[in-house]
């Protein structure tokens, strides 16, 4: 099973925030036991897309050497429940840093309905190096979920 919970980063701010999409289809295997007859998307799961993504955003401000691992979930807040098939909007502003810990506001919300909402915080690890595996792991990320070319592009203009 990936565990990839951003489909498509719709915008990045490098360094202070992202927005990104998912939807849970109805034949996610999830599904099957949360729950029988009243299929809804469990907190935890909205919690760690949320965390991908302030974590995908905070990741451009460390730079290459450093990658965010979540550490803390703080005031978490569900107001209601998200059904397989809804698109999940998923919104992170990243605060100041304390030393190497880092922490980011993310809300997801159902049209204009906020359904999360969260304080995450992240450490700041040294990135593997050299390992072939977690380089390829983040080259299919940036790849799948569009993030890499919209980088590209907030790169491309901050130098024009």
């Amino acid at each position: 099973m990936r565990f990839v919970l951003v489909d498509r980063f719709l915008s990045v701010e490098p360094g202070r925030g992202a927005t990104a999409l998912k939807t849970f289809r109805p034949e996610d295997p999830v599904f099957a036991d949360h729950f029988p007859g009243l299929p809804v998307v469990p907190g935890v799961l909205l919690t760690e897309a949320m965390g991908q993504t302030a974590g995908w955003a905070l990741a451009t401000r460390l730079g290459p050497d450093l990658f965010p691992l979540l550490m803390m979930v703080e005031r978490a807040k569900f107001r209601r429940f998200v059904r397989p098939g809804e698109e999940i909007r998923l919104e992170a502003d990243l605060e100041e840093a304390r030393g190497s810990v880092w922490a980011a506001r993310t809300r997801a919300w159902v049209g204009a309905e906020r359904v999360a909402e969260a304080r995450l915080v992240f450490h700041a690890v040294p990135r593997p190096s050299g390992s072939a595996a977690f380089d390829d792991w983040m080259s299919g990320i940036l790849r799948e979920t569009g993030l890499g070319r919209l980088l590209e592009a907030a790169v491309s203009s901050a130098t024009e």
